[in-house]
């Protein structure tokens, strides 16, 4: 197996991991909206704003965009386009830090 067949391999994974995790996520979803409904209807008529709505409403939020985020990433490692292949395949360097290192190098000394 070549080293783009492992990377396919590796990168479908992890986008299927990505897209279980999303499904997860989403299943909190009924709660978290039930619960801002109920508090937007709860709330005072004499006072606009209240903890409880504004704090469902940010958990909401984020719970949607964090699980957009999680399809998106799911998408991108699916493709496993250029971007993928650099993030895995990226060259170590490893060769060419000890060629850097000077003979007076704090390095060299330990």
């Amino acid at each position: 197996m070549s080293k783009k067949e492992l990377l396919l391999v590796v990168s479908r994974t992890l986008s299927l991991w990505l897209v279980v995790w999303a499904l997860v996520e989403t299943t909190y979803l009924p709660e978290r909206l039930f619960s801002l409904f109920h508090h937007v209807g709860d709330h005072s008529v004499l006072y606009h704003e209240d903890y409880w709505t504004s704090y469902y409403l940010i958990i909401t939020v984020f719970l949607v965009l964090r699980i957009i985020a999680l399809f998106i990433a799911a998408l991108a490692f699916w493709k496993c386009g250029p971007r993928v292949q650099t993030l895995f395949l990226a060259q170590s360097g490893a060769g060419e830090t000890s060629e850097q290192i000077t003979p007076n190098s704090p390095l060299e000394r330990q």
